[in-house]
């Protein structure tokens, strides 16, 4: 998955840009304050796409 399209899909689930890292961004759930990196090299793997929308979302 193409890294654009990984935070596309973060932005429509409620997380926005943090703050730059070294190598990562950080980005952070606006309703629960999770923080997650993503990497700003190569692409993102479905996994590692799929781990870091689980770890912004909100649980009910």
């Amino acid at each position: 998955m193409k890294r654009d399209a990984s935070i596309e899909i973060l932005e429509q689930n409620g997380v926005v840009f943090f703050k730059h890292g070294s190598e990562h961004d950080i980005y952070r759930n606006k309703k629960t304050g999770k923080k997650v990196t993503v990497p700003r090299h190569g692409e993102i793997d479905n996994v590692f796409a799929k781990r870091v929308l689980k770890q912004t979302r909100e649980f009910d």
